[in-house]
């Protein structure tokens, strides 16, 4: 019987050096978290426990919805280098809080809603042999839910705007990982955005929740 097989179009939580293409850039590992091998990262927990296959990890730290930040333009989910690697019965797309929250520029409410609407349309279109499941990003705690950014949009926001592009499109799937309360002090996250090995624990679980597995 054959594996189920997935991909991954991500952002920095997703990355594990060695594991991505080449020219992505990395977080993990990363010193002073102790997320420090690969069977650690909620995407291998996930594997381990599905059964799924990876096709391809395209994850890049820093990377964006949109065209936007210090990154280079390659590093954008649209990018056509990163589409065209994807792959697999799943593929699984977890990405959007550097957008909101990054320092370099964040983006405004608009360009985020116009950049994820094209995401999903042209996903969908393109991926057709792929069942597409679109996450909302975790909750970070650099900030509160309600706290704005320079642009004068938040976390909840952010959130509800996915859900929205997302429910457009019948056949795209989301996971909702916004609605996992995260707090400081609860060892979830090493540094308020990306995931000690608890956190990982956790999302590997809410991850095969959402996919049903």
């Amino acid at each position: 019987m054959t594996k189920p097989t997935f991909s991954l179009l991500a952002d920095s939580i997703s990355t594990f050096k060695g594991f991505v293409p080449v020219e992505n850039e990395l977080f993990y590992p990363k010193e002073g978290v102790d997320v420090t091998k690969v069977e650690h990262t909620w995407w291998h927990i996930l594997m381990q426990r599905t059964g799924l296959e990876l096709v391809v990890n395209e994850s890049y730290s820093g990377s964006r919805i949109s065209r936007t930040g210090l990154r280079p333009l390659t590093s954008c989910f649209q990018d056509e280098k990163r589409q065209a690697r994807l792959g697999g019965d799943i593929i699984i797309v977890f990405g959007g809080t550097n957008d909101w929250g990054q320092a370099d520029l964040p983006v405004t409410k608009e360009v985020f809603t116009q950049a994820y609407h094209q995401l999903v349309s042209s996903m969908v279109a393109r991926h057709t042999k792929s069942s597409l499941y679109f996450c909302t990003p975790l909750q970070r705690t650099d900030r509160t839910l309600e706290e704005t950014n320079m642009h004068g949009w938040n976390q909840l926001e952010l959130a509800q705007i996915i859900r929205e592009e997302v429910a457009g499109h019948p056949t795209a799937h989301l996971i909702d990982l916004a609605l996992y309360p995260i707090t400081c002090g609860d060892g979830m996250l090493a540094d308020n955005l990306h995931p000690t090995r608890k956190g990982m624990e956790v999302l590997s679980i809410l991850m095969q929740r959402g996919l049903g597995l």
